[in-house]
């Protein structure tokens, strides 16, 4: 069955502190129809009361501003939406993956780049939606951190449930797993991205241990695909995965250390 997107709009919440990228991004959003703007601020904390009192599923949110910046204000949220950042800066990446965000966009923004965005969070609402619906008529609950959803494994291969669902996959097909919040992504070996409602916690505690390294807290690399590992990230199917401090050693010892060619005395 198809991933459907959800049927109402996904109501969303702008900041940006300057006028004409603020403008912009709200025209943005009213060019697309699954998205419904209830609130443009230009200010943090305008936002934070209205994040606190309205429900929001998407904020699309500068980084860079006074006060208080986008980054602290979606760590002071209880309960934060999912989260498109906008930055004019990239070393802010590392620090948005520490929040789970939805994507990162470098300015000056374009509606191609934008509606990407915007479309990676469509299919993560849907996903939680249709997982509910399908725990609902079956009368299961929620996975949570200590409750973890089953991954069927046997031989080479194993199981996830997306899309009302289950598909089988197989480990060697699997390049990583990036954590987004309460779900997860599976991207594949051909370009395809799966989601599921696992966080990164169950996923690694299930998958074999021996076949994939954590490299960073949102991401576990099958560590056979990694071809290059510098200080800052590892190198998988021409993709660039974030390699963490306190996972660096781990990761040299286990990918490279052991298969190193050196010079002999």
């Amino acid at each position: 069955m198809p991933l459907r997107y959800p049927e109402a709009p996904l109501r969303c919440v702008v900041l940006e502190d300057n006028l004409l990228v603020r403008e912009l991004v709200g025209s943005f959003v009213e060019q697309i129809p699954s998205l419904q703007l209830t609130g443009l601020y230009e200010d943090a904390m305008q936002a934070f009361e209205h994040l606190a009192q309205q429900p929001t599923e998407l904020l699309i949110s500068d980084i860079e501003m006074p006060r208080l910046n986008g980054l602290e204000l979606v760590r002071s949220l209880r309960q934060p939406p999912l989260v498109i950042f906008m930055t004019s800066h990239r070393q802010y990446a590392a620090q948005t993956y520490e929040l789970d965000a939805v994507d990162y966009l470098v300015k000056p923004l374009t509606f191609e780049r934008f509606l990407r965005a915007v479309d990676k969070a469509r299919l993560m609402v849907s996903a939680r939606r249709q997982w509910q619906q399908g725990a609902a008529d079956s009368g299961t609950t929620a996975p949570s951190d200590s409750e973890a959803q089953p991954l069927e494994v046997a031989e080479d291969y194993f199981f996830i449930r997306t899309e009302f669902q289950f598909v089988k996959l197989r480990y060697a097909d699997v390049v990583y797993v990036e954590a987004m919040r309460d779900f997860t992504k599976i991207h594949l070996l051909d370009g395809t991205v799966h989601i599921t409602l696992v966080n990164l916690k169950n996923i690694e505690e299930q998958l074999p241990k021996n076949l994939f390294v954590r490299t960073h807290r949102s991401f576990l690399v099958n560590a056979s695909k990694i071809e290059v590992v510098t200080n800052q990230d590892v190198k998988v199917n021409k993709m660039s995965v974030p390699l963490g401090l306190t996972f660096r050693d781990a990761v040299t010892e286990r990918v490279v250390q052991q298969r190193l060619i050196t010079r002999k005395p």
